[in-house]
């Protein structure tokens, strides 16, 4: 049975709350989840949702001494006071740090695969520390030179060329190198990590249209039809580029689409997410161990409430693991 690290996220958001619920109830899982956080944060806010649980400091035990009865704690000491449903940037530092000895001791192989929840950028930022998400942070912290964002459903796999920058910046990242390289780490990913043998992965165009033969933009003649062409003739089943109006029409993704390549944030993920939100889950690929992570944000307003759904961060944890067995 893996072993995953949970990073606990923002501690005044619900990422206690789905953690506790989650895998502090006894539930039986084929994994032993380890949460990353102060351990007195965990006692205040189970108190908050009135559930009983057994919460027990993790020290590097291995799963054989690892109770299933317990919310296992690796703790982490928060220097400021957290008021639940309050953002606050002076948990800046907290948040950070947790995610980072997540993943470094991810990286050391003490866990099989790393599962976060939700973090607010704009507090972190605002905290003083400069980090645009967890995405890129993983990249930088395992030095991978190029990691790839895929939001996945049971249904549906879409991912990202390019991430969390500003629209007006997306062009000039669509360049022949980079999609590429995207394409190539995303038909390799699904090959490792889904086992499917010959992946069709469907590309968007990146203007109206996929810009009406030049018309409407020239990214797709300079850019993705060549890199398109160039990976067919290495025997990569791609498709496109394909007009995003109408890709993710059921009658219109074709035969066997194993996955969607869109070209910016905003043009993929709310197709997803409006299909199946808090069921999908965030997973980066490209790196040299598993991420998965929540769907979903921080939902300040529904910090402390019981009827908090925790269901993403199941399904996170449980795609973790699984594909952490291929």
């Amino acid at each position: 049975m893996n072993k995953i690290a949970v990073s606990s996220g923002d501690p005044a958001g619900i990422g206690p709350d789905i953690c506790i619920k989650a895998f502090g109830q006894k539930k039986v899982y084929d994994f032993f989840p380890v949460i990353f956080g102060d351990k007195e944060i965990f006692v205040s806010r189970a108190k908050q949702l009135g559930i009983k649980v057994d919460i027990q400091k993790y020290n590097g035990e291995g799963k054989e001494n690892l109770s299933k009865n317990c919310l296992w704690i690796d703790d982490h000491f928060c220097n400021s006071e957290v008021k639940t449903g309050v953002a606050d940037s002076s948990h800046a530092n907290y948040i950070v740090s947790t995610f980072k000895e997540c993943a470094l001791r991810t990286l050391a192989s003490e866990f099989e695969a790393i599962v976060t929840c939700p973090i607010n950028k704009e507090i972190i930022n605002k905290g003083g520390i400069s980090f645009t998400g967890h995405t890129e942070e993983l990249a930088k912290l395992s030095k991978t030179e190029k990691v790839v964002m895929m939001l996945a459903s049971k249904d549906l796999k879409v991912a990202l060329a390019s991430t969390h920058i500003p629209l007006k910046q997306v062009a000039e990242r669509i360049t022949f190198s980079h999609l590429e390289d995207i394409l190539l780490i995303i038909n390799r990913e699904l090959k490792e990590k889904w086992l499917i043998q010959d992946p069709h992965i469907k590309v968007l165009g990146l203007n109206p249209h996929a810009g009406d033969g030049g018309y409407i933009g020239k990214e797709e003649e300079e850019v993705i039809i060549p890199v398109i062409e160039k990976l067919k003739k290495l025997n990569l089943n791609i498709s496109g580029p394909h007009s995003a109006d109408t890709a993710f029409i059921s009658n219109d993704k074709g035969p066997n689409v194993d996955a969607i390549l869109a070209m910016y944030h905003d043009q993929g993920l709310p197709v997803i997410k409006s299909l199946g939100f808090g069921e999908i889950v965030n997973i980066t690929l490209g790196l040299p161990f598993i991420r998965t992570s929540v769907d979903h944000g921080t939902a300040y307003d529904m910090a402390g409430n019981i009827d908090v759904n925790d269901k993403s961060l199941i399904t996170a944890a449980n795609i973790a693991s699984q594909i952490s067995d291929y």
